[in-house]
C-alpha cells in the first residue's frame, strides 16, 4: 500500500519539468507574437485597396473640390406686409383706411448659386440661383467659397422654370476668383436615367455639403408648371439646397437643384441645365422671359384615347380660345397635334415645351392629325401673358388700377377641372403677376377671395366694382378675406 509520503514524492518529481516546459512555452510564444511568425497572429500591416477603386475615389475628390469652389451661398432679407385681423380700426373705411392695419414683417432666406458668366464690359459676375430664392428680396448677399461676401442685384426671374439670374459687381477680387472657377453647362438633354450626379449647396445652411445619387427619371411634370419638365434625383436635397448645381461625372452643370417632396425619401428635383440657358439668354436679352402660345387647351392621350384617334402620340386639343391663333389658322377642338416646325410631338409636354419656347409673333408649322387625315397649318404664337390683360378686360377691371390680379368666376366646369374646395360664394385667383402688388401683398393662384372690405362677392364683376368705388372715394387699399387649402386669412391688397 503507497502511503501519503510517497504520493507527495511522486508528484513532486513531475512539478519542477513541468513549471520549467510550462515557462519556456509562454516566453517562447510571445516571441512569435512579437515577430510575426505564428500563424495566429492578426495582420497589422495596411490593407491594399483596389488601384482602380482609389484612383475613382481620386478623381471624385478633386472633382467635387474643384466643382464646389464655383458654388456660391446666398443670403436674402425679404419684406412682407402682414395684417393683423384681430385689431380693428373703427370705421377705417369711412377714412379710406384698412380696418385692419398691416404692418412690414423682414424674413430672412438663405439658398445656394452658382457662377455661370462674367461681362468684363459691364464689370459683373453672373450667377444661376432659383427664383424662388431671391424672388421680392431687398437684399442679397452672396458668400463665396473663398469666404468673400458682395452685395447681389436680381437681373430678372421666372416663376414658371423657378430660375433666377443675379449679378455681383468687381469688388475685392471677386472677378478673378470667378474666372479661375466658373462652372461649365452641360447638355441635359444628353443625361441618361441611372446616371450619376452630385448636388451641391448649402442645405439648413450647412454650405459646402455635397450629396451623390442617381438620376431617377428625367422630364417630371409638375401641375403649376407647363411645359416644364424636371430632372428627378435621389442625391439628398434639402431647403437651402435650392439654387445649387446638379453636376455629372465631368463635373457638368446639368441641372439646378430646385424642390423637394416634404416628407418624402429620395425624391428630389432639378431644373434641367438646358432649360435654364433658354431662361438666362431671355433674361439678358429681354430682362424677362418671352412665351408664346397658341390658344388651346390639350390633353393626354391615354391608351383608351389612342384607339379613338388612331394615334398614340400627340396631344389632344380639347378646345380652342374663340379669336385665338389656333381658331383663326383653322385647328379645331378634337385635332391632334403631330408635329410642330418638323419635330414630333410625342405628348403634352413636348407640345408645350415646342410652343412656349417660341416668342410672340414667331410663326409655327403644326400638323393636325383629324380623322384619319394629315392637315398643315400656319400659326403664329401671341405673349404667353396675353391671357392675363383679355380676361382682366373682360370682367371690366377699373382702367385706372392695376393690381396684377387675373380673375375667373367660380363654375361648376371650373371647380371640376382645377379641383377646388366647395365654398360658399368667392371667385377664383386664377393668376398673380410676378412684381404686382397682388404678389407682394401674398396672394397666390389658386386662392379663392370671399370678401372685399368685408362685402361678400361671387362674381368678378362684383369684385371690380367694389374696387372702382374705393378708388372713388379716395381709399388706397382693401381688405381681402381669402380661403386657401384648409384655411382663411385676411390680407391688405394696396391698390396705388
Amino acid at each position: 500500500m503507497i502511503t501519503k509520503k510517497e504520493v507527495i514524492k511522486v508528484i513532486g518529481k513531475f512539478i519542477v519539468p513541468l513549471t520549467i516546459i510550462l515557462a519556456f512555452a509562454y516566453i517562447g510564444f510571445g516571441q512569435f507574437l512579437k515577430r510575426g511568425d505564428s500563424s495566429f497572429v492578426v495582420n497589422q500591416q495596411p490593407s491594399q485597396a483596389s488601384p482602380n477603386l482609389e484612383a475613382v475615389e481620386r478623381e471624385r475628390i478633386a472633382l467635387i473640390e474643384k466643382v464646389s469652389n464655383g458654388v456660391a451661398t446666398i443670403y436674402t432679407t425679404q419684406e412682407i406686409k402682414v395684417v393683423n385681423p384681430f385689431f380693428d380700426i373703427p370705421f377705417g373705411d369711412f377714412f379710406g383706411m384698412p380696418n385692419q392695419p398691416e404692418f412690414k414683417q423682414r424674413k430672412q432666406g438663405l439658398g445656394s448659386g452658382f457662377i455661370v458668366a462674367i461681362d468684363y464690359d459691364k464689370k459683373v459676375v453672373y450667377l444661376l440661383t432659383n427664383n424662388h430664392v431671391i424672388e421680392n428680396s431687398k437684399n442679397i448677399q452672396v458668400m463665396f467659397k473663398n469666404k468673400v461676401t458682395v452685395e447681389g442685384k436680381i437681373v430678372g426671374g421666372d416663376r414658371l422654370s423657378d430660375i433666377a439670374l443675379i449679378s455681383v459687381p468687381f469688388k475685392k477680387g471677386i472677378e478673378k476668383f470667378a474666372a479661375e472657377n466658373m462652372l461649365k453647362l452641360g447638355d441635359s438633354d444628353v443625361l441618361k436615367v441611372g446616371s450619376t450626379v452630385i448636388a451641391i449647396g448649402s442645405p439648413l445652411g450647412l454650405t459646402d455639403t455635397i450629396t451623390v445619387g442617381i438620376v431617377s427619371a428625367k422630364n417630371r411634370q409638375m401641375e403649376d408648371r407647363p411645359g416644364e419638365g424636371f430632372i428627378q434625383t435621389d442625391a439628398a436635397i434639402n431647403p437651402g439646397n435650392s439654387g445649387g448645381p446638379l453636376v455629372n461625372v465631368r463635373g457638368e452643370v446639368v441641372g439646378i437643384n430646385t424642390a423637394i417632396i416634404q416628407g418624402a425619401q429620395g425624391l428630389g428635383f432639378a431644373v434641367p441645365i438646358n432649360q435654364a440657358k433658354w431662361v438666362m439668354d431671355q433674361i439678358l436679352q429681354y430682362g424677362k422671359v418671352k412665351r408664346g402660345k397658341i390658344g388651346v387647351i390639350i390633353q393626354p392621350i391615354t391608351p383608351e384615347l389612342a384607339e379613338h384617334f388612331g394615334t398614340a402620340y400627340g396631344a389632344i386639343v380639347s378646345s380652342v380660345q374663340p379669336g385665338g391663333p389656333a381658331d383663326v389658322a383653322g385647328i379645331k377642338a378634337g385635332d391632334v397635334i403631330v408635329e410642330v416646325n418638323g419635330k414630333k410631338i410625342l405628348d403634352v409636354s413636348d407640345l408645350q415645351n415646342q410652343i412656349m419656347r417660341n416668342p410672340p409673333n414667331t410663326k409655327l408649322e403644326v400638323k393636325v392629325l383629324r380623322d384619319g387625315k394629315v392637315y398643315t397649318f400656319n400659326v403664329k404664337t401671341v405673349s404667353f401673358d396675353d391671357e392675363t390683360a383679355q380676361i382682366q378686360n373682360e370682367k371690366d377691371s377699373p382702367e385706372n388700377v392695376n393690381v396684377g390680379l387675373v380673375l375667373k368666376d367660380i363654375t361648376p366646369a371650373i371647380m371640376q377641372r382645377y379641383g377646388l374646395p366647395r365654398v360658399e360664394g368667392g371667385i377664383l385667383v386664377y393668376g398673380v403677376k410676378s412684381g404686382s402688388n397682388a404678389d407682394s401683398a401674398g396672394l397666390k393662384a389658386g386662392d379663392i377671395i370671399l370678401s372685399v372690405n368685408r362685402k361678400p362677392v361671387n362674381t368678378v364683376s362684383e369684385f371690380w366694382s367694389i374696387i372702382r368705388d374705393v378708388l372713388k372715394s379716395g381709399g388706397n387699399s382693401v381688405l381681402l378675406y381669402i380661403h386657401r387649402g384648409e384655411l382663411r386669412n385676411y390680407i391688405s391688397l394696396p391698390l396705388r
